[in-house]
């Protein structure tokens, strides 16, 4: 055996197994496909900018023990965010006082419980009568763009399981890391740099009880390689799982792991689209221009969001900390659009799209602009989408995937932690934890 376990994707998820497993003296090896470590987290850095610039996860949400026990062990800084979010419409723009509460009204009509399972749009539909307009269309727009879902698509019972999570987001219960998430990735990666194998894309997976055999292309060359372990951990994202088999960065198991693929077909990979427009100056602060826009002030403005027709209709600021950045962000079926557009024609939706949310022109917008920033998730073959969520009947999602097939093949990441933790960083921590805790007992 060349290793005791073999780790496929060197994310969250998967380096934060690899220390489990490293600290409990078991051998592993962590295969790469990108030409990095962390996954959907992407942290760039810009001249001048006094904030990173992130490109996939940014927010710490609710309480997240798994993200503040690494953060402490390595020195990493956090803060909590605690602003006001901004609503868009009519002639105006003004704190939005009451979103949780209404959210809250629609969430609490959801059945946790229901047999059998329906969507969310089949379940407003249903509500119609008990709960207000308004209501239901704020809750499928919330749906649309924190957990990137298709509401025809989405469980009614998944989605009643993931109150806490949703508690957090309404109630500002959210951070962020002071030198962004990759400092994150730093410090899980640094101690396992000779365990990493960047580069390596795995293509197929033989297997029986107690042995994989695991086959890669490694290097600019795509060279051929193979390894062998005693048991495998895969980590990539549910896109790849979902990927036709001759698509790029798609894995073949052999023989085939229906419990796996029972697991996978339960969700879907929710788009996103997401544009980070930095500029000269934090212009949206001046008081000549609050007062145009019968604003007091912005500065303690966190979340700005549209209820109008806008590409980009949620917005979201680096507050505490200011800085020249406004980020623009669509989830769901209107982030599957999006994300057929070019960059550059990206890049004008959210100009626009933030033209809009300020009652100003696109071409005062584009003069404040020094750059934007992007990363196709949904293009990039190793992720193929932003986050999990699961479909109607998929409720049971995490749960099929946390399962350990055979004391052989395990999964960790969002996808298979609790639905409150579904698409966030600390649930693909604590997944990835408990597939190694469970692995090293396997021995």
């Amino acid at each position: 055996m060349d290793s005791d376990v073999i780790i496929v994707g060197a994310g969250a998820a998967g380096l934060a197994a690899a220390t489990v497993l490293t600290e409990g003296g078991a051998e592993c090896l962590v295969l790469e496909a990108r030409g990095r470590s962390g996954g959907r987290i992407h942290t760039e850095w810009a001249p001048d900018c006094p904030t990173p610039i992130e490109l996939g996860a940014e927010f710490i949400h609710g309480s997240a023990l798994p993200i503040r026990r690494i953060a402490d062990r390595h020195g990493l800084r956090a803060f909590d965010i605690a602003g006001d979010r901004f609503e868009h419409s009519g002639t105006r723009l003004t704190v939005s006082r009451d979103n949780g509460v209404r959210l809250g009204r629609v969430m609490r009509r959801l059945d946790p419980h229901r047999d059998p399972d329906r969507s969310l749009a089949d379940a407003l539909r249903a509500l119609r009568g008990v709960l207000r307009p308004k209501d239901r269309v704020l809750f499928r727009q919330f749906v649309e763009g924190f957990d990137a879902a298709d509401p025809n698509l989405v469980s009614e019972r998944w989605l009643a399981n993931t109150q806490p999570s949703v508690r957090a987001v309404r109630e500002s219960h959210i951070g962020r890391l002071v030198d962004g998430y990759g400092s994150l990735i730093d410090a899980l990666s640094r101690p396992l740099d000779e365990r990493i194998r960047l580069n390596s894309v795995v293509s197929v997976v033989r297997w029986r009880r107690g042995r994989v055999e695991v086959e890669y292309r490694s290097g600019r060359n795509a060279r051929r390689a193979r390894l062998t372990a005693r048991a495998i951990l895969i980590t990539v994202p549910l896109g790849v799982l979902l990927a036709p088999p001759d698509a790029s960065g798609a894995i073949g198991f052999d023989p085939a792991v229906p419990a796996l693929e029972r697991a996978s077909a339960s969700g879907v990979m929710g788009p996103v689209a997401r544009v980070v427009l930095r500029f000269v100056e934090p212009f949206w602060l001046e008081p000549s221009f609050l007062r145009q826009r019968g604003a007091r002030t912005l500065d303690r403005m966190i979340f700005m969001q549209s209820s109008s027709g806008l590409p980009f209709r949620v917005w979201w600021s680096t507050y505490p900390v200011r800085a020249p950045v406004l980020v623009a962000w669509a989830g769901g079926p209107r982030a599957a659009k999006l994300t057929a557009l070019t960059v550059g024609e990206l890049e004008q939706a959210a100009v626009q799209s933030l033209a809009g949310v300020f009652f100003t022109t696109a071409a005062r917008i584009r003069k404040a602009l020094v750059a934007s920033h992007y990363h196709d998730w949904c293009g990039d073959p190793f992720s193929r989408g932003a986050y999990s969520y699961a479909k109607v009947e998929g409720y049971r999602m995490s749960a099929l995937f946390a399962r350990p097939i055979q004391h052989t093949i395990w999964y960790a990441g969002e996808a298979a932690d609790q639905p409150a933790s579904t698409g966030t960083v600390h649930g693909a921590i604590a997944s990835g934890e408990r597939a190694a805790r469970s692995m090293l007992n396997s021995r």
